[in-house]
């Protein structure tokens, strides 16, 4: 299989920084994921706002920063839970489980640039084994955010 999606080749690229396609071969990658392409957000841009229901992309951060808040219920105000400034793939709770976003994200004081995709929620075209390792990556990565999610809310 040929791939043409500068994008999707990129992902490939940085793909063993990114635990969700962990032991998931290129052409398994490839057919998991769609509608895949480059974005880019200026300054303080809105990417996705909390309780948002207009899509399911995920997003992977290729450069600058992005700022991941959630309204505090007690004071009203948005408190930064998390700054991402590396590569990794953010807003996969609402791809994955259909609920609302769980936070707001918006890019940095440079900007950010990203690689915008959604994931097939079926496994009719795509290999039973494929599908299996890439929800049990997702099971990690979930498991291991909301330990640090707790963690970082103690602290406050």
């Amino acid at each position: 299989m040929e791939i043409t999606n500068p994008a999707l080749k990129q992902l490939l690229k940085v793909r063993r920084g990114v635990d969700f396609f962990k032991n998931l071969t290129e052409q398994e990658i490839a057919e998991l994921v769609f509608n895949i392409r480059f974005r880019k957000f200026a300054p303080d841009e809105v990417i996705f706002k909390e309780g948002a229901r207009d899509n399911k992309e995920l997003y992977f951060l290729i450069q600058g920063s992005v700022a991941i808040d959630i309204l505090n219920k007690d004071t009203l105000k948005q408190m930064t839970v998390a700054t991402l400034d590396k590569a990794m793939l953010f807003g996969e709770m609402r791809a994955l489980i259909g609920e609302p976003r769980t936070a707001t994200a918006k890019a940095g004081e440079n900007g950010a640039i990203l690689i915008t995709f959604n994931i097939k929620e079926s496994n009719e075209e795509l290999s039973p084994l494929a599908f299996a390792k890439f929800y049990k990556n997702v099971s990690r990565i979930l498991a291991s955010k909301i330990l640090q999610m707790n963690k970082t809310l103690d602290k406050k």
